[in-house]
């Protein structure tokens, strides 16, 4: 397919880069195009970030070109790329927390008066200008760390504009992002769009991807497998180019029997309100359900409505103010991690890198944390246990003693997910089991979780998408402000049922209208 050389204000043509032992781009041509939300899309490995980081001058290319606007360019450094209107805003956002929004839009370019004093004046009114711009006002003498997680993400596109962005680079803008705060960015990027900016996108989540994108491009291993305009684009599509493999493959289906024995029973499940120190926390109400044998049980909710303080409370690390819980019918204390453990309760956290993984041990020394018994282990044994389970899970290192930090985001959640096999879990909790997975990995896990279901274990599972509810959950629970809204089989979780039951307006209006519940 040809394009007039006037739509693509970008292009990478021909770019290798190579690393010790592979290939992470090989050949590949990349168009931008102008003044549209350009759609980046691969598994994790794929070469995304190699080549945005070449873009953004963090990297250089082994061989290649670059071209602007048609002419021949060299970024050989991030402020190199700025100049030429080339700007990047990670996942990882660099807000400085203790200066306020504006000290953080002009760190380290911050203007000065006579005298080397900075100007105060020039920071505050570019800074706001450039929220002004992106229609999202704020007080630019708020201090950074006591803004919202989106609003800070707003700070970051602000600082690129004030440095005269043309092209600006999203990399998983809403993996942290409440649903709320995700639309506010949305509508950021589409006066971005209509103001003259191209904007790179990626992410994992294809719903946001067919919402925003113009144009989508795929890579594979290292080449671009697939490019086509939003309306030739379909999610099968996206997938094969992806994987190569269809899309028919990727969603388990399967039915739990209703004389399934009961593993899990919870009975008015309250958590206290959160201290001082922990304000995020929300409080669980008197939350009453049942875990069956080989059920896969969804808890969807939206950011806030006690998802994670749900699990946490089941595997041990939030007491509960009241409640009682049941294993296989008779009561049990869950007073701590090792208490949860003690009856095959097992939990795979959902930020992986700070409360899961530690990413300077070796993939084994992660896998058999907490699997050793007694003082003396052979190595052999313990290296035999861990190949076996990682094996069973398709994991992709050939060698267990490198870093767990080497893997991929799906690869590492495997390694927490093994962690657990490997102490024979009845019950296994996984708190948003794809974030920051590629669609492939994605499919992996819920085919993982769906076969270890087979085997009789029940799972738990926390998620902020509709999709994956829907996807992966036998029956699901929808939580909102700590209570449950509604307990669904998989018939009844369409997209209505689960937004109406799992938002505080809509539940309160549909409420209405429906009438007082019964007593």
């Amino acid at each position: 397919m040809t394009h007039p050389a006037s739509d693509v204000v970008l292009e990478a043509r021909e770019i290798v880069r190579r690393y010790p032992g592979t290939v992470a781009l090989n050949g590949v041509t990349y168009r931008v195009y102008r003044n549209q939300v350009n759609a980046l899309i691969g598994e994790n490995g794929a070469g995304k970030s190699t080549l945005m980081r070449i873009l953004a001058g963090v990297e250089t290319a082994d061989a290649g070109q670059l071209l602007l606007d048609g002419e021949p360019i060299e970024i050989r450094s991030p402020r190199e790329a700025a100049r030429l209107g080339i700007s990047i805003v990670h996942q990882e956002l660099s807000v400085l927390p203790n200066l306020d929004l504006a000290e953080n839009v002009f760190a380290g370019r911050e203007p000065v008066q006579v005298g080397a004093l900075i100007d105060r004046a020039i920071e505050d009114r570019r800074t706001a200008a450039a929220l002004t711009r992106l229609r999202k006002p704020m007080n630019v003498r708020l201090i950074a760390g006591q803004a919202s997680l989106g609003a800070r993400q707003i700070v970051e596109v602000a600082r690129t504009l004030d440095q005269g962005a043309r092209i600006l680079i999203l990399d998983e803008p809403t993996s942290a992002l409440s649903n709320a705060e995700a639309e506010s960015l949305f509508e950021v990027i589409h006066e971005l769009k209509r103001s003259g900016v191209t904007i790179i996108y990626i992410s994992h989540r294809l719903n946001e991807l067919l919402h925003l994108g113009d144009r989508f491009t795929i890579l594979r291993a290292g080449r671009i497998t697939g490019e086509l305009p939003r309306a030739e684009v379909s999610r099968q599509w996206i997938v094969e180019k992806m994987s190569g493999r269809e899309l028919a493959d990727r969603v388990p289906t399967s039915e739990v029997r209703a004389n399934c024995s009961e593993l899990l029973r919870a009975n008015g499940l309250s958590l206290a309100s959160a201290a001082a120190d922990q304000a995020a926390q929300t409080p669980l109400d008197n939350l009453s359900f049942t875990l069956r044998k080989g059920e896969i049980l969804g808890i969807y909710g939206l950011l806030g409505a006690g998802r994670t303080e749900l699990l946490e409370s089941l595997v041990g690390l939030r007491p509960l103010a009241a409640g009682r819980i049941e294993i296989r019918g008779a009561a049990v204390n869950l007073s701590s991690v090792a208490a949860a453990a003690s009856h095959g309760i097992f939990l795979v956290p959902e930020d992986r890198q700070r409360d899961g993984l530690f990413p300077e041990l070796s993939i084994r020394e992660n896998i058999m944390l907490g699997a050793r018994s007694g003082l003396q282990v052979r190595r052999a044994d313990e290296t035999a246990r861990a190949r076996a389970v990682a094996a069973d899970l398709n994991l992709a290192a050939a060698d267990l003693e490198v870093p767990v930090a080497a893997l991929s985001g799906g690869n590492q959640q495997k390694v927490l997910i093994a962690r657990c096999l490997v102490r024979a879990p009845v019950i296994l909790l996984l708190d948003e089991p794809t974030r920051g997975v590629d669609v492939g990995a994605k499919a992996e896990i819920y085919r993982i979780l769906r076969r270890l279901c087979l085997q009789g274990i029940g799972i738990v599972f926390t998620s902020s998408e509709i999709e994956e509810t829907q996807a992966l959950a036998d029956r699901a629970l929808v939580l909102c402000q700590g209570r449950i809204a509604a307990d669904l089989s998989r018939a009844e979780m369409t997209d209505e049922a689960l937004f109406v039951a799992a938002s505080p307006v809509v539940t309160a209006a549909h409420t209405s209208r429906q009438g007082a519940a019964p007593a």
